[in-house]
């Protein structure tokens, strides 16, 4: 495995340097000298973003009364979460079990699982949606090559039927099916208290799901807020390079991004493709690519930002739970 991503690695680092050998590096740094200090403001445009999936999570948690986490706790784990989301090869299955641990000094792990899965899957469900606009916006308001609309059209409808399957299970419980089903394959056994904890976290979901409906489309609200809110990046980067990117083209570029993500996630946070599929859609739309090439990587080093913030956050709850445990220890003593 390890062999294969860094493989795969070197693909996306050799496929961006072949893209900006081709535009070439003078005209890539005449568009980052145009952005200049305005590199920040990607930054502080998704922090927005944040807040409303880190409200939309605290509501599910909210229906827990003995239970509570400061809104800015759950802030923090949920940037941590992400940036750990962002360094495993397994994407949100590597980082959220990094939330769900975080969240254990205020949550059992039942609920705490529960509200990760929900957070997850509300999240997609707005990335989907995202998609599907991206499709109206490329089909009724844009001339474009007919793959990248076959390609948007195909993905979204995958996306969706999925994601309807993935709730339709969630509402059946889920976990517990797949439990059942690697304890029947032989792969693993579960202790009974595995078992139990596990058909609490069945039922928190189901709970949630049949009894908190105008919740659940409220926080769905709240993730396509997000989604939409984070459509000003594009088009703010955009307005300072000056590319005439419209609110269509955003949509477009909103929907087409996550698509590339899911295709091209062989590829180490896809490096090099994402800068290949951007550059290549403004040369299709009779833009600079040299543009989009700065725009994608703008987009990375606010990434960066995040990721290392996330990191920072992840160091800073160990070394309050190692002070804690030398703490005890030496009371212990």
């Amino acid at each position: 495995m390890r062999v294969f991503k860094v493989i795969a690695l070197l693909l996306g680092l050799f496929l961006l340097v072949w893209i900006i050998r081709k535009i070439g590096v003078g005209e890539l740094l005449t568009g980052f000298r145009t952005l200049g200090w305005r590199l920040i403001i990607p930054i502080a445009i998704i922090l927005p973003c944040y807040l409303a999936y880190t409200f939309s999570w605290q509501l599910f948690l909210k229906r827990f009364e003995h239970h509570s986490i400061p809104f800015w706790d759950l802030f923090r784990i949920k940037v941590a979460g992400e940036a750990s989301n962002t360094l495993t090869p397994l994407n949100f299955a590597g980082g959220d079990p990094v939330r769900v641990w975080l969240l254990s000094k205020n949550f059992p792990v039942a609920i705490g699982g529960a509200s990760v899965v929900v957070d997850r899957t509300l999240q997609i469900l707005a990335v989907v949606s995202i998609i599907f606009l991206g499709n109206i916006a490329a089909l009724f308001k844009m001339t474009l090559p007919p793959y990248a609309r076959n390609l948007l059209v195909i993905t979204a409808s995958l996306l969706m039927l999925f994601i309807l399957f993935f709730i339709f299970h969630q509402t059946r419980g889920l976990f517990q099916k797949i439990l059942r089903l690697i304890s029947r394959l032989k792969i693993r056994k579960f202790s009974e208290k595995t078992i139990k904890r596990i058909e609490e976290l069945d039922q928190h979901i189901v709970d949630f799901y049949r009894q908190d409906r105008r919740l659940f489309v409220f926080c769905y609200l709240l993730h396509l807020f997000g989604r939409l809110f984070g459509m000003l990046e594009l088009l703010a980067l955009a307005h300072f390079l000056g590319v005439p990117m419209g609110l269509w083209e955003a949509l477009f570029f909103s929907a087409v991004i996550p698509v590339t993500n899911m295709i091209g996630g062989i590829v180490p946070g896809t490096l090099g493709v994402l800068e290949g599929v951007v550059s290549s859609l403004f040369f299709a739309l009779h833009w600079d690519p040299a543009d989009g090439v700065v725009l994608q990587i703008a987009r990375r080093l606010r990434s960066l930002f995040w990721i290392l913030l996330g990191l920072f956050f992840v160091f800073l709850f160990k070394s309050k739970n190692n002070r804690k445990k030398e703490a005890k220890n030496a009371w212990g003593s």
